[in-house]
């Protein structure tokens, strides 16, 4: 898993941009094993804060709105410069990027072949022709589900027909009535590959 600071404080609100300015400078300057030499240094750091928190008790007027907008600028290039700093010395090291006070993204591997999905149940619908197929979900990894169902015997998947679905749950209709249908489904993620659950049967009314 890759790590890597966030940045870019442009939409945080006025009055919370120094509250975390500050833990940023107080998180590394107390973790000095860590970041012995922080570039821009933390007493610069300290000057921009100061200056940023004085420009918001004094505004009322164009010029000093003015003067917080660049005081404002000033503290999220410094901000901005300083993560640099730290993504080059916490490497890969998620709990050393922490104490640094920055928050950070998570870049995570491709989640693979999705499980088999549990809790595979068929219900009759509202209506004649018609069955629910559902399953339990399987999370956000999961960008689709697909149900296929045959009423031919055998169930050869050359007969089979698909629903394709965002849900985990679909109606299936236009189905024989007094015949039964064989369903299955499986979920569709960042692989190709998908693993079906068993194949259920019930008779359609």
């Amino acid at each position: 898993m890759k790590i890597k600071i966030k940045t870019g404080f442009s939409k945080v609100k006025d009055n919370d941009l120094p509250v975390k300015a500050q833990k940023i400078h107080d998180d590394m300057a107390a973790d000095v094993a860590d970041y012995a030499t922080p570039v821009p240094t933390l007493a610069s750091g300290q000057s921009k804060i100061d200056a940023y928190n004085k420009a918001l008790a004094d505004r009322g007027n164009k010029a000093k709105t003015a003067t917080k907008n660049a005081a404002r600028a000033g503290l999220i290039d410094f901000l901005n410069s300083l993560a640099l700093y730290v993504q080059g010395v916490c490497g890969n090291d998620e709990a050393k990027a922490l104490k640094s006070g920055y928050d950070i993204w998570k870049t995570g591997s491709p989640v693979g072949d999705l499980p088999k999905p549990k809790g595979f149940s068929l219900g009759p619908g509202n209506n004649s022709g018609e069955i629910y197929a559902s399953c339990d979900s399987l999370g956000a990894n999961a960008k689709s589900y697909i149900f296929r169902y045959s009423q031919e015997d055998g169930s050869d998947p050359e007969t089979w027909r698909t629903k394709v679905t965002t849900d985990h749950k679909v109606l299936i209709d236009l189905l024989i009535s007094g015949k039964k249908v064989s369903v299955q489904c499986a979920g569709v993620g960042s692989s190709k590959h998908l693993t079906w659950s068993i194949i259920i049967s019930i008779y359609v009314m």
